[in-house]
């Protein structure tokens, strides 16, 4: 990657001038080359400049997909602006604590959006980029890369989204990370730019991620719609040849769902990676073996970046891990008190760049608690061990752990087992007070078909310890997802606990 890029906008701008007719953009049957983006975000942030907004001012995108939305963050990111890209929920507007949290005072939002508590909202309507279109020229920041901002959003799977600053200094070194973490294959290359198909919103880290690295090789993005049936985003991705794809782990579950019993479902997909939760073992050799031969399994979380991957070639072995990091990664587990622990026990993972002669390396600031900076490592929240070969194993979050006689254990290591069941299409274990000591260990699943409830605590008698068999299974038709489609665990406790009490009270 050039050396020479300081803002996130620098390396469209160089396709721009090195291949200015390359697709940069696609959305149904529009299209916009490198040149037409480069220009189009030149005018926006001349645009909001003239508007009020300035190097430094934190503003806020709720937005769905779509090219207006990419040309506008762009713009802001180019001008310095601090952007926060929230997801987009129709039923949740942006919460006002977490605008007051970054100082937004604008909040731009589609057409039929509502007010927005504390921030003046800027519809982005059709005329959007006729306004903008009117503007002249270019009005990039001077700044050097270590003084200008994004926030990245955690998913907010356990409560509340939170948000940690990110340089673009910080932001191209998460990129190179994922460009060293794909180094041995041809996923991401600059010579051979994949087409990049934008499943979720951009708000969700992991996907941005994916999409800054498109926009630094000189790929193309192409925005699918959100469609009002799972099954027809499944077709719409297996329509394109040698694309990459980013899923989340449910999408993995609604995938192999659709998978033929023989054969692939997307034998021409270049690479399909999935991110954002747990994908247990046996799923991951299923998508191997029944959804694509291109599977990756990522692991990151929004306050560092991209910290492990898990390739093809490494799956049969490696299933029940989340992969190694790269080698400009250094990752330990640690006690309590931090003191790293030994190989195969499990604590409290953290992590940090390694130092690279002659370049200086990034550290985030946002404050120290659960999850955050300390001592110039990043404590993820995630309790994990290292086996010998240095694989990750994650084995949850401490709002994850279930207590039983006395025994400590995590919610995925009950959920893995359930999902092995044929009757059970996706799970979420939680632990609830008991009047009895230790935690009522209770069971939310979508069923796949009819529910098999004796067959379903049969499966669990024959395969888990007695304290960790489940005391009640509920059946939904929907487990609760967050907006960029990962388990919303706050929620699912929340169910299962007014279900509790409403059969309480019969």
């Amino acid at each position: 990657m050039n050396p020479d890029w300081q803002n996130l906008t620098d390396p469209f701008f160089h396709w721009a001038a090195q291949r200015p007719d390359a697709v940069a953009l696609r959305q149904g049957p529009e299209t916009l080359s490198y040149r037409e983006l480069a220009v189009l975000v030149g005018k926006a942030a001349v645009h909001l400049d003239g508007i009020g907004i300035r190097q430094g001012d934190c503003v806020a995108i709720n937005l769905t997909n779509s090219i207006d939305h990419l040309i506008l963050t762009l713009g802001l990111l180019r001008l310095g602006a601090t952007t926060m890209e929230i997801p987009y929920n129709v039923q949740r507007p942006p919460h006002a604590g977490l605008l007051a949290q970054f100082a937004v005072r604008t909040v731009f939002i589609e057409p039929m959006g509502a007010p927005v508590e504390g921030a003046a909202a800027i519809k982005v309507d059709a005329n959007w980029r006729g306004l903008i279109g009117r503007a002249q020229g270019d009005r990039r920041s001077g700044d050097d890369g270590g003084g200008i901002f994004t926030v990245s959003l955690s998913s907010g799977t356990t409560g509340q989204p939170t948000g940690a600053l990110v340089s673009h200094r910080e932001y191209f070194q998460r990129i190179n990370t994922g460009m060293a973490m794909y180094a041995d294959t041809d996923v991401f290359s600059s010579e051979r730019p994949p087409n990049l198909l934008l499943v979720g919103g951009i708000a969700f880290s992991f996907y941005f991620w994916h999409m800054a690295i498109q926009l630094c090789i000189g790929g193309s993005i192409t925005i699918l719609p959100d469609f009002l049936h799972t099954v027809d985003l499944v077709k719409a991705i297996g329509a394109w040849d040698d694309a990459v794809c980013d899923v989340t782990s449910p999408m993995c579950r609604v995938l192999l769902s659709c998978a033929p019993q023989e054969g692939l479902l997307y034998p021409r997909l270049r690479a399909l990676l999935a991110g954002g939760g747990f994908v247990y073992p046996q799923e991951k050799l299923a998508m191997l073996a029944r959804v694509t031969p291109n599977f990756y399994e990522i692991y990151g979380v929004a306050g560092f970046g991209p910290v492990a991957t898990l390739s093809p070639a490494e799956l049969h072995d490696h299933a029940d891990s989340v992969g190694r990091p790269p080698p400009v990664i250094e990752v330990q587990v640690v006690d309590d008190d931090g003191r790293p622990l030994p190989t195969g026990r499990a604590g409290r993972l953290r992590l940090r760049y390694r130092p690279i002669e002659g370049e200086r390396i990034a550290v985030g600031a946002d404050p120290a608690g659960a999850e955050g900076w300390r001592d110039g490592w990043y404590y993820p929240g995630d309790s994990a061990h290292l086996d010998a070969a240095g694989y990750i194993h994650i084995r949850g979050r401490p709002v994850e752990i279930i207590e039983r006689n006395g025994v400590e254990f995590y919610a995925a290591d009950i959920e893995a087992v359930i999902a092995q069941h044929p009757s059970v299409s996706e799970v979420a274990v939680v632990g609830v007070p008991r009047p009895l000591p230790g935690d009522e260990i209770v069971a939310l699943v979508v069923p796949r078909g009819p529910s098999q409830h004796e067959a379903l605590a049969q499966h669990c008698k024959n395969r888990l310890p007695a304290e960790r068999w489940p005391d009640r299974v509920f059946y939904t038709g929907a487990l609760p997802k967050t907006a960029s489609g990962k388990l919303d665990r706050t929620e699912v406790k929340a169910m299962v606990m007014a279900e509790i009490a409403r059969r309480a009270g019969q």
